[in-house]
């Protein structure tokens, strides 16, 4: 699953983190372009993706500036409702991974100081473990692999397209889109099978009973090919 945005509300640091970087270039980014381009990106891949006047300079120095910004205005995180609970509840049966294009130390942070979970993710991949962002699909995969789990066969969330990209472009089928930074109607185009508006929600029950079926059919058909 994915961290920010899914797990914690923390668009508005990354957003503010993003500004102070584009006012120091004099450049005006709009709210529509920034979620086109920015959000859910890891910056160095926008800094040497995305043309502007920063192109060509020290993706290195940018990024520990913004990594800097975002963790002094940490505090100002909030949780998604139920992010905390539903990890606990799925990982009484399922091995779970977190990959995030924010970097090391703040995921740290915020797995092990605001969600109180860490010692229950099994396998986490930050911006320093790959070598594309999202929407490449690179980071899921990898997590797939340290799994050892098939993409098909696993339950992802997410809260933007670029992620929701990535997990289809992984092979994850069972996608729920989280619709706190992203409308749900961009998160289905993206490839989201379903969406909900945070992870306390009543749908969060059918979709489980969903995949349980699934699962459990998958395990019959395995049974009659090893037969």
């Amino acid at each position: 699953m994915d961290l920010d945005g899914t797990l914690v509300i923390s668009e508005d640091v990354h957003r503010r983190a993003w500004q102070a970087f584009f006012d120091t270039w004099g450049v005006a980014v709009t709210d529509a372009d920034y979620e086109q381009h920015y959000m859910g990106r890891r910056p160095s891949d926008v800094i040497m993706g995305v043309p502007g006047p920063w192109s060509g300079t020290d993706a290195a120095a940018a990024l520990a500036t913004m990594t800097a910004f975002t963790l002094e205005h940490a505090d100002s995180v909030r949780v998604v409702p139920g992010a905390a609970a539903l990890i606990r509840q799925l990982r009484v049966k399922y091995p779970l991974s977190v990959v995030t294009s924010a970097g090391a130390a703040w995921a740290q942070h915020l797995l092990n100081d605001v969600l109180d979970v860490r010692d229950l993710v099994d396998v986490v991949i930050t911006s320093e473990e790959i070598t594309c962002g999202k929407p490449s699909p690179e980071g899921y995969l990898k997590a797939c692999a340290a799994l050892r789990a098939r993409p098909e066969q696993c339950v992802a969330f997410e809260d933007s397209p670029s992620g929701i990209r990535a997990l289809v472009a992984a092979g994850v089928r069972d996608i729920v889109g989280v619709t706190t930074t992203t409308a749900a109607a961009d998160l289905t185009r993206a490839g989201a099978r379903w969406t909900v508006p945070d992870l306390t929600s009543r749908r969060l029950q059918n979709i489980r009973s969903s995949i349980s079926a699934k699962t459990a059919a998958r395990g019959r058909d395995d049974q009659e090919v090893d037969g």
